[in-house]
């Protein structure tokens, strides 16, 4: 199993490490599980090895973006980061894929430690439950090197008691090694408790949503139509009937 490899923060360089905290995207959810402390080791993300970060959602509702602080090593700008989210058990990432969202490696930047958050928007939205255990899980295609990414975490303190970091060689089993034992990668989760599409309703996506619950889908719908500026559904509203009544007198 390859190992995390432990690196000096300042490998970045001071004004990079500055000025490229991401900040949330607009119309992200409320921020709910995080370990926001980046550290000064880094774990390798490349095609041979993936690594996840186990978390437990705090919050029902649709998890919309995730951040996570992460360096482009030797992968080209052309290869993207794979970003699946997928459930757990036991802090271990299950084989089911809720969602997958490629950070593409021009937004990555070049350093050898990560120089802050970069954050992940998730489309659709995947419904989550308070105090069920999820998995973030990093992957690349090849870039000839072991180490494409880097993914940054604190070094042995295990500050997150949600879940844990871990890594899986060549499809092998999840396991926490080397530098990444007791440790967790940073990393940060939000989640919309309020629909904020009418998309976000459809296939039961209405029972996932608790501020407020609603009964049905259509509830749901009318919901969204209502709280971003629509009123109700243009496309379904009828056209004003003309009036049939008798003339009014001169």
């Amino acid at each position: 199993m390859a190992r995390p490899m432990l690196l000096r923060r300042g490998a970045c360089g001071g004004l990079l490490c500055a000025f490229l905290v991401v900040v949330p995207a607009a119309g992200a959810g409320t921020l709910d599980q995080s370990q926001p402390v980046i550290g000064n080791a880094v774990a390798f993300v490349s095609n041979n090895v993936a690594t996840a970060q186990s978390f437990t959602s705090g919050l029902t509702g649709r998890l919309d973006q995730v951040d996570v602080a992460v360096s482009r090593v030797g992968a080209p700008t052309s290869l993207s980061l794979t970003v699946e989210i997928r459930t757990a058990s036991g802090g271990v990432p299950g084989a089911t894929v809720l969602a997958t969202a490629g950070l593409p490696g021009t937004a990555i930047p070049l350093a050898f430690s990560p120089p802050g958050f970069l954050s992940v928007p998730l489309s659709p939205s995947v419904p989550v439950t308070a105090g069920v255990q999820y998995a973030i899980v990093l992957s690349s295609g090849s870039c000839g090197l072991l180490n494409c990414f880097h993914w940054g975490f604190p070094l042995g303190t295990n500050p997150y008691a949600g879940g844990v970091g871990l890594q899986s060689q060549s499809g092998g089993p999840w396991a926490a090694t080397g530098f990444l034992v007791n440790s967790d990668l940073a990393f940060k989760t939000y989640v919309a408790e309020a629909p904020a599409s009418k998309a976000e309703c459809k296939n039961g996506g209405w029972k996932h949503f608790v501020n407020p619950r609603f009964k049905n889908q259509g509830r749901c719908v009318a919901y969204v139509n209502h709280h971003h500026g629509r009123g109700k559904d243009d496309s379904k509203a009828p056209t004003a009937k003309k009036d049939k009544g008798k003339k009014k007198p001169k």
